[in-house]
């Protein structure tokens, strides 16, 4: 097995009408890498030469050529006809280079090469991994529930197959909200207990959040993007429950930090992610000793897997009383927590 195309699939071949939908699409990403998963989304909804079938063997072309955008290079310089050859013929024998692992997850050499170092004999499987298509899971907020083909793991349900998760009754009752199964491994990694005061200093549209207060604490939530707390409110009010949103003030028993990050734990969720790399480390320790003069308690995450903006990083603040690094799995995303005093 070479290791430089270890992770490329062996797609259908793209049929005239779907390559046809696809070319403008994947030039409209390469203007606005920062923008793929609604171009994605959107264009193929708006797509209405494509049949049912012919929808997602487009989502995954697209999405495809992000993910293994090293390995396609080597097989055609245009990632369209790279794509149609790997399709008909298969990946070429091709010899295997000193930068094959990056090749293989198609990141930054420096940081494959950490990866590399880090997981040893699973490094290939990895890479696989995350060339993938994400799990859906579901974390359970009140029973009962009463859902589509799955499996339960705790209050983690993980669904099978493509579902829509907008029309299942138990989300639209608030009996259940989307969250990855290890970023439910953080709130419960963080949980203080019942009635205890938290604030989730980063809390986007607070899947943690809503967990937290599930659980019985007194949650308060803040973000600097007004929209995410936006949807927050709404999120709460469809679940029933009581979320304070509004800016830090005075001491908590608890600060989770989820910190704004590189997202190369999620990389099967965001391919894109790749064209973006940004690894805001000075934010992150900012924001760790923020939360640090609130609570006697913190605990910090991202969904990043590097060391520089997680192990490293902590350390720079404090020795954790305890911290755990949540590898993607079939089930899950990466994830890294840390608990500090």
């Amino acid at each position: 097995m070479r290791i430089w195309s270890s992770a490329l699939p062996r797609p259908p071949v793209p049929t005239p009408r779907i390559l046809r939908v696809v070319q403008p699409l994947w030039e409209r990403m390469r203007a606005r890498p920062t923008h793929v998963g609604p171009i994605v989304a959107e264009g193929l909804r708006a797509a209405r030469t494509l049949g049912s079938k012919e929808r997602p063997v487009a989502g995954d072309l697209l999405l495809g050529l992000v993910r293994h955008e090293r390995a396609l290079a080597r097989i055609d310089p245009d990632p369209l006809t790279a794509w149609q050859k790997l399709a008909a013929e298969g990946p070429p024998d091709l010899e295997d280079s000193p930068d094959a692992y990056a090749i293989a997850t198609s990141v930054p050499d420096w940081l494959a090469e950490e990866w590399w170092g880090r997981l040893g004999p699973e490094a290939v499987a990895f890479a696989v991994r995350i060339a993938g298509r994400a799990p859906l899971a579901l974390r359970v907020l009140r029973e009962p529930v009463s859902l589509p083909p799955h499996r339960r793991l705790g209050q983690g349900v993980v669904l099978e197959g493509r579902v829509n998760v907008h029309t299942l009754p138990d989300w639209q009752e608030g009996r259940v909200e989307v969250q990855d199964l290890n970023s439910q491994a953080i709130v419960d990694f963080a949980f203080p207990g019942r009635g205890a005061r938290v604030l989730d200093l980063c809390a986007g549209a607070g899947g943690k959040s809503l967990a937290l207060a599930a659980l019985g604490a007194k949650v308060q939530a803040w973000d600097v993007r007004p929209r995410a707390l936006d949807e927050l409110a709404k999120r709460a009010a469809r679940c029933g429950l009581d979320v304070r949103i509004g800016e830090p003030r005075g001491r908590y028993d608890l600060v989770l930090v989820d910190a704004p990050c590189s997202g190369t734990g999620v990389l099967r969720r965001h391919p894109e992610n790749r064209w973006k790399l940004d690894f805001p480390v000075e934010t992150q320790e900012m924001l760790l000793r923020r939360a640090r003069e609130m609570a006697p308690r913190v605990v910090y995450a991202t969904c990043a897997l590097t060391r520089r903006e997680n192990e490293m990083l902590v350390r720079r603040v404090a020795e954790p009383i305890r911290e755990e690094t949540r590898w993607p799995t079939d089930d899950a995303e990466g994830f890294y927590m840390a608990e500090i005093g």
